[in-house]
């Protein structure tokens, strides 16, 4: 009796129990704390699946259950962390029990405590290692065995993110994540197809950074942010004497010979810049503007697009032979409305990352905030959530340790306006005020039993002027 009032931190009850054959296969679950199983259906959706694929962090050797099995004996830890695929990870204490029939060991039972406080019953605790995971990534991101980017060939340019900084669950997401290594091996031009803010720039610098070109430069241009006129001689470059005042400058893809260049919003370059772009993806050669002679560059190219290319070309934007060019190597990535699971990471990544901006010390969600934040669309992607998440980060009270709906309501309530607004259709202005006057009418005629003069007083205007109208629009 002793020993079990010093388990499970001497709380003296389980949350959790679990049972599973020495497949790996779970037969048996029940989570009775809310955290351990927010979803009621949980037990019937991994009973039948095996325990590591549920319990994404834990193998043979980290999982309790398992080490009981393989040992025959008891295994007993305290403040496991517990991951599985779409939910915040959380701490667990568990104790493991071979399970044995005939003196052959079948099975194992665990029992479990999840780490929480009842008073935080309604909230979920924030993954606060994703961002410390992330960040270190990113600072390793900018260190090759043992260079510095400061002592690469890159003048100032060079890719900051790596594949582990791609917050995602999505099996697609994932996938994605895996093809980067794909992309990253050859030399072929990308083309990175997503809505803006689902992270395009992301997975252009992480296939240079897993490239072997990562100590080479890496350049980015977004073509929608230079006016057409300007936008050759910045990609180009010019040759002296070309036009008035005209210098030899090297142009972006001259400063990132051997390295990559990446083309934001492609379909924003003007057509003819297109062509000219077609023969450096064909055999690295270019003229700079009013240069005579042929410049050669060994550049991998990515670029990216925010709409589906084949309308893109059926509009104009995108020449067809240049798409063709591009897509041989080509990632789409989904909108965050179709990967929804990812949510609950991606909060937790950005209030870890802004709770130091704003000196707040936020741990928790509150399940009606996702509940809130599952329901809308996000036509914005990732960089829509970021910014609905750091406008609650500045509002919430210094002292809270809990981010509530009630923190980011006016802010999410604007986006909704916008986006119904958005989403009218949108007639000639006459056209519906037309339908207005129309609707006002039918129903204070209605009202009034379709008595003119009764209705005209009502409207305060006079007889004729209602039996004019009523007549136009044909409901008298």
């Amino acid at each position: 009796m002793e020993l079990m009032k010093n388990l499970f931190n001497n709380k003296g009850y389980i949350d959790g129990i679990t049972i599973i054959d020495l497949q790996g296969e779970i037969l048996f679950t029940a989570k009775f704390n809310n955290k351990l199983n927010s979803d009621t259906n949980e037990i019937y959706e991994v009973v039948g699946k095996k325990f590591l694929d549920i319990y994404e962090n834990l193998d043979e050797k980290t999982s309790t259950t398992y080490q009981s099995m393989i040992h025959g004996v008891p295994f007993y830890v305290e403040n496991q962390v517990l991951k599985s695929a779409s939910r915040v990870p959380i701490k667990i204490t568990s104790l493991s029990i071979p399970i044995k029939s005939n003196n052959k060991i079948v099975g194992a039972i665990d029992l479990s405590v999840g780490e929480y406080d009842e008073d935080r019953k309604d909230e979920i605790e924030i993954d606060t290692e994703l961002y410390e995971k992330s960040r270190k990534a990113t600072i390793d991101a900018s260190t090759f065995g043992n260079n510095k980017v400061d002592k690469l060939e890159t003048k100032g340019h060079h890719a900051n993110y790596v594949r582990d900084n791609i917050i995602t669950n999505d099996k697609r997401m994932m996938e994605l994540k895996n093809y980067i290594r794909v992309a990253a091996d050859c030399s072929l031009p990308t083309l990175i197809c997503g809505e803006t803010g689902t992270g395009k720039e992301l997975f252009a610098h992480a296939i240079h950074n897993e490239s072997k070109r990562r100590n080479k430069p890496f350049i980015a241009q977004n073509c929608a942010a230079i006016p057409d006129n300007l936008l050759e001689s910045i990609l180009f470059g010019t040759s002296k004497g070309a036009f008035t005042g005209a210098v030899d400058n090297a142009g972006l893809l001259e400063l990132a010979n051997g390295g990559t260049i990446f083309l934001d919003e492609i379909n924003s370059m003007p057509v003819h810049l297109q062509t000219k772009l077609l023969r450096v993806l064909q055999d690295g050669s270019f003229r700079s503007i009013g240069a005579k002679e042929e410049k050669n560059v060994d550049v991998k190219v990515i670029a990216a697009i925010n709409e589906d290319p084949l309308k893109a070309i059926e509009t104009g934007t995108l020449r067809k032979d240049i798409y063709y060019r591009l897509s041989a190597i080509s990632l789409n990535i989904p909108p965050l409305r179709e990967r929804k699971d990812d949510i609950p990471l991606l909060t937790s990544y950005i209030i870890s990352k802004y709770n130091s901006v704003f000196g707040k010390s936020i741990k928790y969600v509150s399940n009606n905030l996702y509940d809130k934040l599952n329901q809308y669309d996000w036509p914005g992607n990732v960089r829509e959530l970021e910014n609905v998440l750091i406008y609650g980060m500045s509002m919430v009270d210094a002292s809270s340790a809990s981010l509530k709906f009630t923190d980011i309501e006016p802010k999410f309530n604007k986006l909704i306006d916008i986006k119904d607004l958005e989403q009218m259709e949108i007639q000639p202005l006459s056209d519906m005020v037309d339908k207005y006057e129309k609707s006002i009418i039918e129903n204070v005629l209605e009202s009034s039993g379709y008595n003119v003069s009764k209705a005209s007083k009502i409207l305060n205007i006079p007889r004729q002027t209602l039996q004019r109208k009523a007549k136009r629009y044909n409901i008298i």
